[in-house]
């Protein structure tokens, strides 16, 4: 094999046997086998990667509810009236309203979600709800509904609800429930307590 110069400078260019090596690509046989390759890799991750997504679910729609229940705190500062966040877990949904009766106009900022149906809502501790002095009604509360009343001047009720834990089938489940120092909520894993 020689190499014979070309003109005007540019590179040699080889002749035989090496011209044809180079065009040579993958044969059948090595694209089965890469393919192969691929779908037992593919077997071993899939199982894994289904527990990954169902676990992003369940953080997407905690991180979603911890987002709407800080809104409804600062709005409850920002406009000086009570704002309630509701809960339904039959329903799967969740929002927040103005308390009644603090709001002659209708409130055009009312907001409400529905969970991923994978989700489910567990509300352990839930105490009574708040009435008023003469027993004769619930301050505005959705009746039959665990709530949380954010104040105008940022706290929340002590009554009502006290932690939300959602849970996806058996693998896991988050709570919400209030920080240490009482002046927000936070995600954090739902561990069972005696």
């Amino acid at each position: 094999m020689t190499d014979r110069p070309s003109a005007a400078g540019a590179p040699p260019y080889r002749t035989g046997r090496a011209r044809s090596r180079r065009r040579g690509g993958f044969t059948l046989v090595e694209l089965i086998v890469v393919m192969v390759l691929l779908l037992i890799v593919a077997s071993l991750v899939a199982p894994r990667m289904s527990s990954f997504f169902q676990g992003r679910a369940l953080s997407s729609e905690a991180q979603r509810m911890l987002s709407l229940m800080n809104f409804a705190q600062s709005r409850a500062v920002a406009e000086g009236v009570p704002v309630i966040f509701w809960i339904n877990p039959r329903q799967l949904t969740y929002g927040i309203e103005i308390q009644t009766g603090h709001h002659s106009a209708e409130d055009n900022r009312d907001v409400s979600y529905t969970a991923d149906p994978s989700i489910a809502f567990d509300i352990p501790n839930v105490a009574d709800a708040p009435v008023s002095e003469d027993g004769d009604e619930t301050l505005g509360l959705p009746e039959g509904l665990p709530a949380i009343r954010f104040t105008p001047d940022g706290n929340f009720d002590e009554v009502g609800v006290r932690n939300i834990v959602l849970r996806q089938g058996t693998d896991g489940a988050l709570e919400i429930a209030p920080k240490a120092n009482r002046l927000s909520y936070e995600i954090r894993p739902f561990t069972l307590r005696n």
